[in-house]
């Protein structure tokens, strides 16, 4: 019983961080990755498809989409 309750813990804890994370992440985005429009160049784009590519792979193993499907 020990053991389980050691592993509720641990996932309690990384779902508060990844969440607080996620909270992080959408006012960056909510920012537009805190660069100006008229400062966009083809390195910002390449950050961006970065991060929609990692978060694409993230929602797809949650929702068993992609690589991931049944």
């Amino acid at each position: 019983m020990k053991t389980n309750e050691t592993a509720l813990n641990k996932f309690m804890t990384n779902i508060a961080e990844a969440t607080a994370l996620l909270e992080e992440l959408s006012e960056y985005f909510a920012d537009h990755m805190q660069v100006n429009p008229d400062d966009v160049n083809w390195g910002h784009v390449g950050d961006a498809s970065y991060f929609l590519e990692k978060m694409k792979e993230m929602t797809d193993k949650a929702f068993n989409r992609g690589e991931y499907a049944e």
